[in-house]
């Protein structure tokens, strides 16, 4: 028996079960309508499925409401509807002109390979389970392979000329081979020579070589995890790739791509999660999404961190500059929290798409679009918690600042929790952020806070209370961000000093003091240079900023 064919789209996978009591009349009408619908499908083109599944089913599926899928997605899955429904009724070989014949019988009739056989049901060959000799046998009616070769001639003409090397024409190429090896021809060139005199494909001819005479194709040479590891360690100190191929008696170009399959296997491991809005899927969301204004530039708020004391002193300043922009700050919250999402999920699809080798623009995109988010979430972060410790401001009567260390500290951790699960779960279109930060906020509070305080004096700080509140607001950052702890550094450094240019190139590719991440490909375009020239000018400018932390 063949093996099961899988979905590709979960709305058609859901189909029949859903449709599980339809009676056997209704079940030959959608089977006779999948199979007319996949005729007309072109492969190229893009599909709402709710129409099409309403052509085959009479009634809309509202689980494919504003779907749109490709056309070879959806031929291939209405295929194996057409088998799934098929399992339902008692179809028999005589139902239909030529009669059946299970896919083995049918490919050697056609001297095809079975595998040829599966292919084309991916291409739109429907087969049904039939009763054949009172048992229920996966087979495919002749009328289909009719229909399915007047759709695509020339793909069953090729498959009907290819024939396997028989007994006698094996025996003679053998023999022949023999002779030319022995006359000093290489593998190669003798199965070139042969290929010719056969009539047959040179590269089939090597492979029959390749296996007589007991030799294997030359692969790549196989490189281990552990130079795969060292080697993206490595790069990400920012260490040239020649220094590193010369290191691991690799290529540069095998080093090169050895880091991007590694690379790649790390961002499999990033799971982020999002929130799917409906105008995600409208037309144009990219740009209309991503090139707000207030998602172009990433200005924080200003809220001190490193010391509990001045960052409540400064939240306090922050609300009272910001007390009469409500409006505007909620509004700019959704627009951030949109993008943040949208481009969450562009990540995340992108890397489930990479393949084991994959392309370094791809993975750098990938990369940009989780440092963007990064940017989004730490800025709403940041305006939460301006909201939280006014909260906390309400609920201490002397104000946080007046609590011992210990319990500041706990406050502080607690509330940045609780303002990171909101922000990470923030949905703008049915919340506000300041509420739902609000409402978390007196939660925690409240968790930490005695019904009944004991009576004590308030506690007086001298010299602050250290405590990096905001460095992470993802347990994957340290992956997508390697340059997150010379942000201040850079800061300083973009105004003033020879490491001005230096520091404004490295806050632009990782998108500090405001501005947007880069990629390199949209860097080298606005610096009027390729690619390869700006990688290099990164990878010094990162090594430039790295001394000057290290010399601090």
């Amino acid at each position: 028996m063949p093996r099961r064919a899988s979905y590709s789209l979960a709305t058609i996978q859901a189909l029949p079960a859903q449709t599980a009591y339809a009676s056997e009349a209704a079940t030959r009408r959608q089977i006779d309508a999948a199979e007319s619908l996949i005729a007309s499908i072109d492969v190229a083109g893009d599909y709402g499925l709710s129409d099409a599944l309403q052509r085959i089913f009479g009634a809309e599926i509202s689980a494919a409401a504003g779907e749109v899928v490709g056309g070879r997605a959806l031929r291939a899955d209405l295929a194996t509807l057409v088998l799934d429904l098929s399992a339902r009724i008692a179809m028999v070989p005589e139902e239909r002109p030529g009669g059946s014949l299970t896919p083995e019988d049918l490919a050697r009739e056609l001297g095809i390979a079975s595998k040829t056989l599966q292919r084309w049901r991916r291409a739109g060959l429907c087969a049904h389970w039939v009763f054949d000799a009172g048992k229920p046998r996966v087979e495919i009616y002749r009328e289909c392979l009719d229909r399915f070769a007047l759709r695509h001639p020339a793909e069953v003409e090729r498959a009907r000329n290819f024939r396997r090397f028989d007994t006698d024409e094996r025996a003679s190429l053998i023999d022949q081979a023999h002779s030319l090896l022995e006359n000093g021809r290489s593998l190669n060139l003798a199965a070139k020579e042969l290929a010719l005199r056969f009539g047959r494909s040179h590269e089939g001819v090597r492979l029959l070589l390749l296996r007589e005479f007991g030799l294997r194709p030359s692969a790549r040479k196989g490189a281990g995890e552990r130079s795969a590891r060292l080697a993206e360690r490595a790069w990400r100190m920012g260490i040239d790739p020649a220094r590193i191929a010369a290191r691991v008696g690799r290529s540069e170009s095998l080093v090169r791509a050895l880091v991007d399959r590694r690379r790649a296997e790390l961002l499999r491991g990033v799971q982020p999660s999002w929130i799917d809005l409906s105008t995600f899927d409208l037309p144009g969301a990219d740009e209309t999404i991503c090139s707000a204004p207030c998602v172009r530039k990433l200005q924080p708020l200003g809220l001190v961190d490193g010391d509990l004391i001045a960052m409540i002193s400064s939240a306090r300043e922050l609300r009272r500059l910001f007390a009469r922009d409500a409006r505007a700050a909620s509004e700019r919250d959704e627009t951030r929290g949109a993008a943040m999402h949208y481009l969450l999920r562009r990540a995340s699809r992108a890397i489930d798409a990479l393949p084991r080798w994959p392309d370094r623009a791809a993975l750098d995109q990938a990369e940009t679009d989780l440092r963007t988010a990064l940017r989004l979430r730490a800025l709403l972060v940041e305006r939460g918690l301006v909201i939280a410790l006014g909260r906390a401001d309400q609920a201490f009567e002397s104000g946080p600042d007046r609590l011992p260390c210990d319990e500041l500290r706990a406050l502080v951790r607690e509330l940045v929790r609780s303002v990171q699960s909101v922000v990470a779960s923030f949905d703008p279109s049915r919340q506000r952020l300041d509420r739902a930060v609000a409402l978390a906020a007196d939660y925690a509070i409240a968790k930490l806070t005695p019904a009944k305080r004991p009576a004590r004096a308030a506690a007086r700080h001298a010299s602050g209370v250290p405590m990096q509140a905001m460095a992470s607001v993802a347990q994957w950052q340290p992956l997508v961000d390697p340059m997150a702890h010379h942000a201040q550094l850079l800061a300083g450094l973009m105004s003033r000093g020879p490491l001005s240019i230096t520091a404004r190139l490295v806050a632009r590719r990782h998108g500090f003091c405001g501005l947007a991440p880069r990629t390199v490909e949209a860097l080298a375009s606005e610096d009027r240079t390729t690619v390869a020239m700006m990688t290099r000018k990164l990878r010094e400018a990162e090594n430039e900023i790295r001394l000057a932390a290290r010399a601090q």
